[in-house]
């Protein structure tokens, strides 16, 4: 069985459907598709397929670049991974949702994914008040 890596430099893509509710609303598990392709060059916003030291696989969204790490968080997470660009795999250009196909270059999927980032700050610092004025939960 071929890793996604090696689909992905053999036929130029890798399609999978989507595992786990980290990336919940924009990805459903189970329904939705990913198409991912290989790039130089990634930016914050984007959605990337990522490799764990582990070798587990993971589709997160780049949250911030700094000195050459990247900063992952999945939609429905917001605790921040750091990753070396050695271990990304590809970028998503496009998902699928009832065979309704939806590409990230499109001006709405582009707002959404700027919201969302700001809300990601906004969730942590809420937390972060909340751990404050009331103390950790146990």
């Amino acid at each position: 069985m071929s890793s996604p890596r090696e689909i992905i430099n053999t036929h130029g893509y890798y399609c999978a459907t989507i595992h786990g509710y980290s990336m919940y609303p924009l990805l459903i598990n189970h329904k939705d598709s990913a198409y991912i392709v290989k790039s130089d060059e990634y930016k914050k916003y984007d959605v990337a397929l990522f490799e764990r030291t582990d070798g587990q696989l993971v589709l997160h969204r780049i949250i911030k670049i700094k000195d050459g790490v990247y900063y992952f968080c999945g939609d429905n997470d917001f605790v921040l991974e750091k990753v070396e660009k050695h271990q990304i795999i590809g970028k998503m250009t496009e998902f699928s949702r009832k065979d309704k196909e939806y590409k990230v270059s499109k001006l709405s999927y582009r707002l959404y994914s700027r919201v969302w980032c700001f809300s990601f700050f906004t969730k942590k610092i809420l937390k972060r008040l909340y751990v404050l004025f009331h103390g950790k939960r146990g």
